[in-house]
């Protein structure tokens, strides 16, 4: 009886198998990046909604005040000005226009005095996702601010106030000389480049809640480490994590993205209050009232 010979199996060789993984290796290498342009899309999305709530709270505190919220809360009475620090800032004034009206009625601020917060506790603490953008993974307790929660978002001081001597401006925003479409309200800052903020007026620096356009968008802070608190003249800039540029919410409600190659005026630093009055797009979008035009997508 003769027998069936079965067929031979031959295995992969060690160079196909080689191939092989080096093919999957380039697959995934080519995957990655397209995977984080999708979570970068997506994180950004949701920062401009962030945006778009806080300029939706704002036009509400306008219709309600006639006035913008104060970028921080201060007054001037009978030639005394009075200024908190730490104060209570804008994300805190709008609070109950932002689904957050239990906290603000527990924090109970004193606007009109006005008062200032007390020393960082489990309130003061509490993580809000709308101050929050997606693509920086920073604390939700900001250390170098006196322990306060950590914001990603800042305002031109120069339209909510106060101005150099710390005085209410008390500006609305049919009111803007320049026109709500041609002025920035609140634009972004990083903690992995920058300090970030905190969503209330810390007495480390008035960066906490406000910021600045010097020479550029995204320049990087030389402090160490650059969330540190204070650190260089680049803590009062605008900065952000999304890839080539920043957002920023303006005082129609409309949200753009500036992109790094934005011309600020390079002889002017960051911490000039007011900017230059310079015909530089990012120093024409910070002020209110310099009459000059400017066009942006």
């Amino acid at each position: 009886m003769s027998r069936r010979r079965e067929p031979s199996r031959r295995g992969f060789t060690l160079i196909e198998l080689l191939v092989v993984i080096a093919i999957i290796a380039i697959l995934i290498a080519l995957l990655v990046p397209a995977v984080q342009k999708v979570r970068e899309a997506a994180a950004r999305a949701q920062c401009q909604n962030n945006f778009k709530q806080m300029g939706l709270a704002m036009h509400m505190y306008n219709d309600t005040y006639k006035q913008l919220p104060a970028g921080w809360a201060t007054s001037y009475v009978g030639g005394v000005t009075t200024a908190p620090s730490p104060g209570w800032s804008w994300s805190v004034i709008i609070l109950p226009y932002i689904e957050q009206g239990a906290l603000f009625n527990q924090l109970a601020p004193d606007l009109k005095t006005p008062g200032g917060p007390p020393a960082a506790n489990a309130l003061l603490q509490t993580p809000l996702s709308v101050y929050r953008c997606p693509s920086d993974n920073a604390p939700a307790i900001h250390p170098g601010f006196q322990s306060y929660g950590t914001s990603n978002y800042i305002c031109n001081r120069e339209v909510l106030g106060p101005d150099v001597n710390n005085r209410p401006t008390q500006l609305a925003v049919q009111r803007i000389p320049d026109g709500s479409s041609n002025t920035f309200l609140v634009g972004e800052r990083d903690y992995v480049n920058n300090i970030a903020a905190v969503w209330v007026r810390s007495s480390v620096t008035s960066g906490c809640f406000e910021g600045r356009p010097g020479p550029r968008i995204n320049p990087k802070n030389t402090a160490t480490p650059p969330n540190s608190g204070t650190g260089t003249n680049e803590r009062l800039a605008y900065n952000s994590l999304h890839t080539g540029g920043a957002q920023f919410l303006f005082g129609d409600g409309h949200v753009s993205f500036l992109t790094d190659s934005t011309p600020g005026d390079p002889n002017d630093p960051f911490t000039s209050f007011p900017a230059a009055n310079t015909n530089f797009t990012l120093q024409n979008l910070q002020h209110p009232a310099d009459g000059n035009p400017v066009s942006v997508n």
